[in-house]
């Protein structure tokens, strides 16, 4: 029989074994990939970009702040203060998680999506940035003279663009791209190599939200616009967006490439019942 110092021992080591699981969060091998999941103010969660991860989520982002030559996460000024920094939370977790799983994030799925929110001047927080991308260029998709070369993690600069530094790109390579409207389908001044996501707001195009009938010709205008992004290679995604599971279906069913949620849990959940119906 065990002696009750014995057991408080035991005890005390179960419990060290349950912080270490939580805080190291899930293998790799044991989380079903998401591949539509995109993982929306990501700074916010407990554990930035590690809870994603332990979801099976193949997207996140982060807005991010420029201060003293260092990029902090947070959607307003006051929460930089939290000190979640871009680069330790978001590229070196990438890189490390990659380097550990034999060259992609998850087994089986070829690129994560790295979504980069400026919130002030693009162009000063791109001349900061694009010197840190350089560092994990070994992990990053690339863009040369407009010709892409794959990679584990396609970051995607959204909010605040520089635009004039990707005009401005012969014999440059980038290691991001940048996301668009719908209105960016029609301007051959911004080519799929350059604006490779739509990312629009869900309210400019469709007022529907997942209760009752979806409008057919709401529908019908959406399926067009679906169809004419994929047609020129680009990524969609809606901010601004319902989430339900009513809303997650049918955006699905379209095959919208990242579906914005707020809530994990839910989603995975969402995500299980779904390939089971």
């Amino acid at each position: 029989m065990m002696t009750s110092t014995k057991i408080r021992i035991v005890l005390f080591v179960l419990a060290l074994i349950a912080i270490h699981a939580i805080f190291a969060g899930a293998s790799p091998e044991d989380v079903r990939p998401i591949r539509d999941g995109h993982s929306h103010n990501d700074y916010w969660r407990n554990r930035p970009m590690l809870d994603a991860l332990d979801h099976g989520f193949c997207s996140v982002e982060a807005d991010v702040f420029l201060r003293d030559g260092q990029f902090w996460a947070g959607h307003v000024k006051a929460e930089i203060l939290l000190r979640r920094n871009l680069e330790t939370i978001y590229l070196k977790t990438l890189k490390e998680r990659i380097e550990k799983n034999g060259g992609t994030v998850y087994p089986g799925v070829e690129t994560f999506y790295l979504w980069i929110e400026f919130k002030e001047d693009p162009e000063t927080a791109w001349a900061a940035l694009a010197p840190l991308l350089e560092k994990y260029k070994d992990i990053l998709c690339s863009v040369t003279d407009g010709v892409k070369k794959p990679g584990p993690v396609q970051v995607i600069i959204t909010g605040n663009r520089p635009f004039k530094a990707f005009e401005d790109s012969q014999g440059k390579t980038f290691y991001a791209t940048l996301d668009g409207r719908f209105g960016d389908l029609d301007n051959p001044n911004r080519p799929a190599w350059m604006v490779g996501a739509i990312n629009e707001s869900w309210g400019s195009v469709c007022s529907w939200k997942g209760k009752g009938e979806f409008p057919a010709d709401e529908r019908a205008r959406l399926e067009a616009l679906i169809e004419k992004a994929h047609s020129q290679g680009r990524l969609l995604r809606f901010w601004g967006a319902p989430q339900n599971e009513t809303f997650w279906t049918e955006l699905r069913r379209l095959k919208v490439d990242f579906i914005n949620t707020d809530h994990l849990t839910t989603f995975r959940s969402f995500d299980r019942k779904y390939k089971l119906e």
